[in-house]
């Protein structure tokens, strides 16, 4: 060997350890391949192919897509009936495309992906997974397809994290248990264009958000599995300007179809098997694109639509005018004009055929009474209806009374019905209604507007306007807005000023009383009547029953209610029965507020304002006789407090009692709180919760400390506590006082009420006269309360256990009040 051999000897030697060997190849891959093989294991028949350990080479591991560097990139084992489960170390593979499983029967859990970041394409369908991870969907920034069908998973809904796979193009997740409320989070995803959720059991309505997925061309959300389904108006659908194909069929969708535009790109439209309402549109029959739709099974209303489609699926459970297409009735079109300003409630689909004032037809359309074949009267109070009074009412030519009462209809009341010459009773009463009142010109027409927003307009109420025509700048009534609202900042300032004031008086001479109590058995006897549920105790500091009360305990009438003082200016208190027989219509059944074991209470008008009337049951009122009664009357009248319903007067005629008190249109707490369903209100907040507790506080305050004498509401409830327009609460359901003199020191007391709404000091302690004792069980206290009647008491001593301060019976806390209902 030479010199130059020499030197080169040094640079072959480094060559030969820098070039990459069998050994430094399999070492490459060693990583990625192990999860392969460990993948192999976990099969319980794994691919025939699989055989060796030369994952990335040859003929072996079919499916297994590698990169040159030996990576892996693919794994597509589709329809292979392979069986077992998933290695936890799949995620390992960070390399990975495309994951194809679909077609087979792999059980146990989905492992984590997480750190597949580059994963595009994943596909589940048709296996035997049961779970799935809890980071499930994170760190996918790069997937565009998801499919995943036809799963046994146990109960989930679909994570937040899916807002990170921006990049998702087709979403397909049917039949696999996900749960709960559609999906906002799926509005995030804007390049989506496959949206498919069939066969779930998703609940609730479809969100606005929706409108931002401006790709979509196929949504499938029919088949809901849930006993609710999915449900609401499908407005959001005609807002998606690429979609093509829409599958809602079978879960419970409402409203009416909405317009689409001439723009459309719809193929196949299926809403069958939902309770739609409504005339189907115009815009959807013009659709040229059409090719298939179906209707059938609804509660469509109208002209039966003519439409072009390859195929049509209209004809069954609907209630089209007529078997044909075709014009309907004039007064159906007119009927119908007047459900659209309601959006076409399901409370109206029963307007359905061509009769509504005879025919096969006749006594079905809601409200509807007809004289001659017109329209005379249309009555849908209570029917929690929404929306806008239609000017089509004015349509109706002969029409005489309009109630409207009691319902959530926005916007103004339409300048057209002053041109309906035979109106003579129209009733919009307690709606949310604005603007002003129109003059109307009939003679003796009877208008019952109280209980809505006049003066705000509806922008400040965020109600549709209801008239013919918007109001200008120079409106009057843009005017009075602007200074009703100056007028009411001024009062509220006020008010708050006064209660201040009124909290300090009332805080120094609360410190200087001295309660005195009487005994209370456990017991009602059986002849009490139900109505003894207020209980006066002992005096409060003065001792002149008949003098007058302090001006800052007088209740503040409500909005409900405005000038309801100068109903009485002709009639003083004591109101003549002719009077409260006109106020009820003589007591009309559809004038029934509620009912309870005291009787029943009615809604009336007197001078035009709202008021309840109570008619006592003369079973329940026992052998009371007159002058008691008065004698409690004179009582309730002067227990006066702006969160306690006033007693505004009664009635004596024969073997009748009536009590007439102020009208509260806000219903009872209890409507809001456990009857959300039936009364349609929606659920309270937490500051409305906390704004009524405090209300319903400062009243039972007043009755236990503040007033001439001490009352115990022994029946504090939901459904005795009253709301205003303004969810601001008042304690009612006082019944008939039993009064006590200043010189029954001794006079025994009875416990009256629902348990589990008594106070739960006053239905176990015993209080008489100037004694205390918390050691009598419930079932000697009657006994006991004798004996302290026919025997002096001795001076009060205060137990070992009692705080100090004032006696329990005495604090607000004393009465329990339940907020917890319902959800918000």
């Amino acid at each position: 060997m030479g010199r130059e051999g020499f030197l080169l000897l040094p640079l072959l030697i480094l060559l030969a350890l820098a070039a990459p060997g069998p050994a430094a190849a399999a070492t490459a891959n060693t990583a990625d391949a192990g999860v392969i093989l460990e993948l192999a294991k976990s099969l319980t028949n794994p691919p025939p192919s699989w055989t060796g350990t030369d994952v990335c080479g040859g003929a072996t591991f079919q499916g297994i897509t590698c990169d040159g560097a030996g990576r892996v990139t693919g794994i597509n084992l589709a329809k292979q009936s392979l069986s077992g489960t998933l290695p936890a170390s799949l995620s390992d593979l960070t390399e990975l495309q495309w994951l194809l499983l679909q077609g087979n029967a792999l059980e146990g859990a989905v492992p984590s992906l997480a750190r597949m970041g580059s994963l595009e394409t994943l596909a589940l369908d048709g296996n035997a997974f049961t779970a799935l991870p809890p980071n499930f969907l994170e760190g996918l920034p790069s997937l565009r397809s998801l499919s995943m069908e036809d799963l046994p998973l146990k109960s989930w809904s679909i994570p937040d994290a899916v807002a990170g796979c921006a990049a998702l193009l087709n979403f397909s997740i049917s039949n696999c248990s996900v749960s709960g409320p559609f999906p906002a989070v799926l509005a995030n995803l804007t390049s989506l264009q496959l949206l498919r959720l069939s066969y779930n059991y998703l609940t609730g309505g479809l969100p606005m958000v929706l409108e931002g997925l401006g790709s979509l061309e196929s949504l499938q959300l029919n088949n809901q599995k849930s006993g609710e389904k999915l449900s609401g108006p499908i407005d959001v659908v005609a807002k998606l300007p690429s979609l093509k194909t829409l599958w809602l069929q079978s879960n419970s969708f409402t409203g009416p179809i909405p317009e689409f535009s001439p723009d459309s790109q719809l193929v196949d439209f299926n809403v069958r098997d939902n309770s739609l309402t409504g005339v189907v549109p115009p815009s959807l029959i013009g659709i040229a694109s059409l090719q298939v739709v179906k209707l059938s099974n609804n509660k469509f209303q109208g002209p039966k639509p003519k439409f072009t489609a390859t195929t049509v699926d209209i004809d069954s459970g609907n209630g089209f005018c007529l078997k044909d297409p075709g014009p309907c009735n004039p007064l159906v079109t007119i009927l119908l004009d007047v459900a659209s300003g309601f959006g076409y409630p399901p409370q109206l689909s029963v307007w359905a055929g061509n009769s509504p004032c005879g025919g096969s037809g006749n006594g079905q359309w809601l409200g509807v009474i007809c004289k001659n074949n017109d329209v005379i009267q249309i009555n849908l109070p209570r029917k929690n209806l929404s929306g806008m009074i239609s000017p089509a009412f004015a349509n109706l030519t002969r029409l005489q009374k309009l109630d409207l009462s009691n319902n959530q209809l926005t916007g103004k009341i339409p300048d057209s019905l002053t041109t309906l010459a035979t109106l003579n009773y129209l009733d919009v009463s307690n709606n949310r209604l604005t603007g002003q009142v129109p003059e109307f010109n009939q003679p003796d027409i009877k208008l019952m507007t109280a209980g809505n927003r006049w003066g705000e307009s509806d922008s400040d109420s965020g109600g549709g306007g209801g008239s013919d025509g918007g109001s200008s700048p120079s409106n009057p009534g843009s005017r009075n807005s602007k200074s009703n609202a100056g007028m009411i900042i001024g009062i509220l300032l006020a008010v708050i000023l006064l209660v201040v004031c009124v909290g300090l008086f009332l805080h120094h001479r609360r410190k200087k009383n001295v309660d005195k109590f009487s005994p209370v058995s456990t017991k009602s006897p059986s002849g009490e009547s139900e109505m003894m549920k207020i209980q006066v105790v002992g005096t409060n500091g003065n001792s002149n029953v008949s003098g007058s009360i302090p001006t800052e305990f007088f209740s503040h009438v409500s909005a409900d209610s405005t000038n309801i003082a100068d109903i009485f200016e002709s009639h003083g208190m004591q109101l003549p029965m002719s009077v409260l027989l006109k106020a009820t219509n003589n007591f009309d059944e559809d004038y029934i507020l509620g009912r309870g074991g005291f009787g029943v209470v009615f809604k009336g008008t007197l001078n035009g304002n709202l008021v309840a009337v109570k008619r006592c049951d003369s079973g329940t009122m026992g052998t009371k006789g007159l002058q008691e009664f008065m004698a409690e009357i004179d009582v309730l009248r002067k227990v006066r407090h702006r969160h306690l319903v006033a007693l505004l007067g009664y009635c004596t005629h024969g073997n009748e009692r009536l009590l007439v008190y102020e009208y509260m249109s806000g219903g009872t707490l209890r409507e809001h709180l456990c009857d959300l369903q039936q009364s349609g209100y929606t659920p309270l907040t937490w500051t409305q919760r906390m704004t009524i507790a405090l209300d319903v506080a400062r009243g039972i305050e007043y009755l236990h400390g503040l007033a001439q004498e001490t009352f115990i509401h022994r029946d504090l409830k939901p459904s005795n506590i009253l709301l205003d327009q303004d969810l601001r609460a008042k304690v009612s359901d006082f019944g008939l006082v039993k009064l006590a003199k200043d010189t029954d020191k001794s006079m025994m007391t009875r416990v009256a009420g629902t348990f589990g709404y008594l106070a739960p000091e006053y239905a176990r302690f015993q209080i008489l006269g100037q004694t205390f004792s918390s050691a009598c069980p419930p079932a000697s206290c009657a006994p006991l309360a004798v004996y302290h009647s026919a025997h002096p008491a001795p001076p009060y001593r205060r137990p070992p256990s009692a705080p100090p301060g004032r006696l329990p019976m005495t604090s607000v806390g004393a009465s329990t009040l339940h907020l917890r209902g319902g959800s918000s």
